[in-house]
């Protein structure tokens, strides 16, 4: 994978300032040519053209540019468990500042060894697997300053961790994918570091019985602060295996595990070591590869997709392992995406292209996707010119119910 400073190709306006004539200068030119936001570049596939706007008559043609300048804490209250950035500001720099204070982001924002900032991490909507215990990005986002597709400087929400005024825009900037406009400040609420947490894992041999286990763990009365599915070869070289990672301390952490041994049965249990852990959560953090897609789903799907999943794929030595519980598909592997999109159009499902290779056609936003009204109106509100590249959505109900 390519760290941000290996991608020279990429514009960055110095200052706000210089954002603010870019996106105005782009909509006195009428230009045809849409502008993608970016951050480290640490997610490429992120920002492409979506296959279907590309399959169109005139070719859309997009530039990106990135916020890398945009970067620095800008203010920091450990007391108030609140932080708010400048969007361009590397992952990294975040967590050892948080760390230094005995707090983090417990969503765990994936990417941060490879230079992701914490407006990409915002754009892609893509929480880690802390989210199963502490909940996602939306849940911890309290207040966002974006730059519309007038050059205007839009601020929303409030640097407060209880506030019900308005509309609660900054959620609807995560996920965004730089389609609405060019964030540039955001304030989250943080949550002390988990104390001590080591990592078990549950060999459960084949997938009807991980699959069972699995929603078992996540009915018991403990607190796990992140549950995934790993097919052989990831964690295990012949088993399904279900990752737990445990909070301490070490008798919380033991007491917690006697529970889950009584829960299943004759599977075995396991501490893995404290470098085994470390490369384990890599992999199902990071999710490196030539291409990796990331699909929503839910646990019910999980063996419905393991047993129609393209053979053709796994033949080419296509990977697969389930996050949150079975509520999040990441798919790695290598060559065109034109039987994944297939495949999840068949299934109804959604992907969204966090790396594609060179040879890959497809855009950002595979398979099938839904309409979203209400994204709709507000991109039409202030993006009315179209200076920033569109969304890709699926036709809308009510026009499928009138055509019928």
């Amino acid at each position: 994978m390519t760290p941000a400073s290996a991608v020279p190709d990429v514009e960055a306006p110095e200052s706000l300032r210089h954002w603010t004539d870019l996106i105005r200068d782009w909509k006195a030119s009428s230009s045809s040519t849409h502008l993608i936001p970016v951050g480290g570049c640490s997610k490429p596939g992120l920002s492409r053209v979506n296959s279907a706007e590309s399959a169109a008559s005139e070719p859309v043609s997009t530039q990106r540019y990135s916020t890398r300048n945009l970067s620095g804490i800008l203010q920091y209250d450990p007391s108030e468990f609140t932080i708010s950035v400048a969007s361009g500001t590397p992952l990294e720099e975040i967590m050892a500042a948080l760390s230094e204070n005995g707090q983090t982001l417990p969503f765990d924002p994936p990417r941060a060894p490879l230079g992701a900032t914490i407006g990409g991490c915002v754009a892609s909507g893509w929480s880690g697997p802390g989210r199963w215990r502490y909940g996602g990005l939306r849940d911890f986002i309290l207040a966002a300053s974006f730059l519309d597709g007038l050059g205007n400087e839009v601020h929303t929400g409030a640097p407060v961790v209880k506030n019900a005024a308005g509309f609660d825009f900054p959620k609807l900037m995560v996920g965004s994918l730089g389609r609405l406009g060019v964030l540039t400040r955001l304030t989250f609420k943080v949550f002390p570091q988990s104390v001590e947490p080591n990592t078990w894992v549950v060999r459960c041999g084949d997938l009807a019985s991980a699959a069972l286990h699995m929603q078992t763990l996540t009915r018991l009365p403990v607190e796990l602060d992140a549950i995934e599915l790993c097919q052989p070869g990831m964690t295990d070289l012949h088993n399904w295996s279900i990752v737990l990672r445990v909070p301490g301390p070490e008798a919380v952490a033991e007491s917690i595990m006697d529970r889950v041994q009584r829960n299943v049965g004759e599977a075995e249990v396991r501490r893995l070591s404290e470098d085994h852990a470390e490369k384990s959560w890599s992999k199902l953090l990071h999710v490196e590869g030539e291409v990796s897609v990331r699909i929503p789903m839910t646990p019910r799907q999980i063996e419905t997709v393991v047993q129609t999943f393209p053979s053709e794929l796994s033949e080419m030595g296509w990977r697969m392992h389930f996050g949150l519980a079975g509520n999040v598909l990441f798919v790695t592997g290598a060559g065109d995406l034109q039987v994944l999109n297939s495949w999840l159009i068949e299934h109804g499902l959604a992907g969204l292209v966090l790396n594609a290779g060179d040879a890959s056609t497809h855009g950002t936003q595979i398979g099938m996707w839904r309409h979203d009204e209400v994204v709709v109106r507000v991109a039409k509100a202030i993006d009315p010119h179209r200076c920033f590249a569109p969304l890709l959505f699926g036709e809308p109900l009510h026009t499928k119910r009138l055509e019928a």
